[in-house]
């Protein structure tokens, strides 16, 4: 009897051991370094725009687009951002034949577009910007409201296309 408590005394012991957190000996975080930053590239509007518009809007954009394409769950390995829609709806400008449209009148600053490249993917991206302007934007103390992003479209680019 005395040899049987022995025995679950001692393996009482060696469970409450096992149990207890022990230091790792090497560390997680000196082994795995952090996703290379991502090479941004934002043009703004060149011409003139309204003053509410008159604030750098790379910040926000590129906030906006790295939102947009959050969903993909890829390393991020470039951004170009580039003022205005894309015209036309055309996504992937100067490939195929340009073909003839009318689109409607864009107020200089409203809109901004941009293309995304992934580390581990040959596919790119495309993201559209807008605001969600004011009727009045001469408006006194009227400031630049928060960038709308959609993700257009994630593909192989056709052949020929350049990201700027």
């Amino acid at each position: 009897m005395r040899l049987l408590r022995l025995a679950l005394a001692f393996l009482a012991a060696s469970l409450v051991g096992a149990c207890v957190e022990r230091p790792v000996a090497t560390s997680l975080s000196s082994a795995i370094a952090p996703p290379p930053t991502p090479a941004i590239t934002c043009r703004g509007e060149t011409g003139s725009v309204p003053a509410m518009l008159a604030a750098d809007p790379c910040p926000a954009a590129q906030v906006a687009v790295q939102l947009a394409v959050a969903p993909v769950r890829l390393p991020i390995d470039r951004i170009a951002i580039e003022p205005g829609p894309f015209y036309c709806d055309d996504v992937w400008p100067g490939t195929g034949t340009p073909r003839a449209c009318y689109g409607g009148a864009v107020q200089p600053g409203q809109f901004m577009h941009a293309w995304v490249a992934f580390r581990q993917s040959n596919m790119v991206a495309a993201v559209m910007l807008g605001l969600n302007l004011p009727d009045d934007l001469d408006e006194p103390g009227a400031t630049r409201p928060p960038w709308s992003a959609t993700l257009v479209t994630f593909e192989v680019p056709p052949a020929g296309w350049v990201m700027p």
